[in-house]
């Protein structure tokens, strides 16, 4: 059954509106669990689920996050006092019992001041030395949905990095197709494409140290940094040549004139 209201309910008589923010609520009927996914953020909690089953009393709870979960937060998450703990794995913990006890139980737990400190003491750095140093952000990489999902340039990295088997975010990225790239407010836009290899997310990792012929988008970039720059798919497409043509028409990004620094397409 589908329990998006119930889960926001859940959600919002607990703590944790204090230190998540929801993104969406799905509900997934072919397995029929529902499940009330989060925005990325430091605890690396990616959703909250109920997944049910004939006998409610065989329902149970989830509470799934990242594979790379700062270990000790993921021990205190599969300890929470008074719940019978179905399973445990690196991307998720069950418990049997009541999913308004166990929100609020974890809630209670992220709202404390030293959860924060565990968290802040367990960075995930990239692995690319060309960024050394950069500390990347949960992206949860289940998520499929990306038609007119925004990505960050620091998400970008840790999706292309992320080489677990639940990675079907970079698969669906991987395709060809015409994509966005725009400033925060929508005012300053590039359209490219991609047809090679990698897809579209092989085209935005090459953006980040090369643009290429791209002279308008160069000079946007040296101005404001990649920090001011989102990216979205806007079609996935064999034919991604063709198709780019037509957006740049629809969204009015061609300048074939000096750099104004809001129609980013010079050709």
């Amino acid at each position: 059954m589908d329990r998006s209201e119930q889960l926001k309910q859940i959600f919002n008589s607990t703590k944790l509106p204090s230190v998540l923010n929801v993104k969406a609520a799905m509900y997934y009927q072919a397995k029929n669990y529902t499940a009330l996914r989060f925005d990325s953020n430091e605890f690396r909690i990616r959703a909250l689920e109920i997944w049910d089953k004939p006998n409610p009393s065989d329902s149970w709870f989830r509470i799934y996050h990242s594979p790379q979960i700062a270990l000790k937060l993921k021990q205190l998450i599969d300890d929470l006092e008074d719940f019978v703990r179905k399973a445990s794995t690196v991307l998720y913990s069950d418990f049997y019992g009541d999913p308004q006890q166990i929100a609020s139980a974890l809630g209670n737990l992220l709202a404390d001041g030293s959860v924060e400190q565990i968290v802040r003491s367990n960075p995930v750095f990239t692995r690319n030395s060309a960024y050394e140093g950069l500390v990347l952000p949960d992206v949860d990489v289940s998520d499929t949905n990306v038609i007119g999902r925004t990505f960050t340039w620091k998400e970008l990295i840790a999706i292309s990095e992320d080489d677990s088997e639940e990675n079907e975010l970079r698969k669906v990225l991987s395709q060809p197709g015409v994509y966005l790239q725009r400033s925060p407010d929508g005012k300053s836009r590039y359209v490219g494409s991609a047809y090679g290899d990698g897809g579209i997310i092989g085209r935005w990792i090459r953006h980040l140290t090369a643009n290429g012929s791209a002279k308008h988008l160069n000079i946007y970039v040296h101005e404001n940094g990649y920090a001011n720059v989102l990216f979205t798919v806007l079609q996935f497409t064999d034919q991604a040549t063709a198709a780019e043509s037509r957006w740049k028409e629809t969204l009015g990004t061609r300048n074939v004139g000096p750099y104004d620094g809001f129609r980013l397409n010079s050709n």
